[in-house]
């Protein structure tokens, strides 16, 4: 279902963007991917997060060439209560 966003506090008009800092609506990653069965921008979604999550914890800029991560890195990543979090974004 569409989302209403919650308002962002003000923020300079220099900066790219800003994002809230409260999130108000949250997912259950095993349902919401339920949901999406059979849609192929969703094939692997959890190994894909885990992997985007990796790249920017550890400040590797995507430059065209997949930096690989190990099964034991990847493992490392724990998403807390199996929740994704949707924040508003301006």
């Amino acid at each position: 279902p569409p989302m209403q966003q919650a308002p962002c506090e003000c923020t300079s008009p220099a900066l790219h963007y800003h994002i809230s800092k409260y999130a108000r609506h949250s997912y259950d990653i095993t349902a919401w991917l339920s949901e999406l069965t059979g849609d192929p921008a969703v094939k692997d979604f959890i190994p894909h997060l885990k992997h985007h999550l990796l790249r920017r914890i550890h400040s590797i800029n995507y430059a065209g060439d997949e930096q690989e991560f190990s099964d034991n890195d990847k493992s490392q990543i724990v998403l807390a209560n199996n929740q994704l979090f949707e924040h508003s974004v301006l």
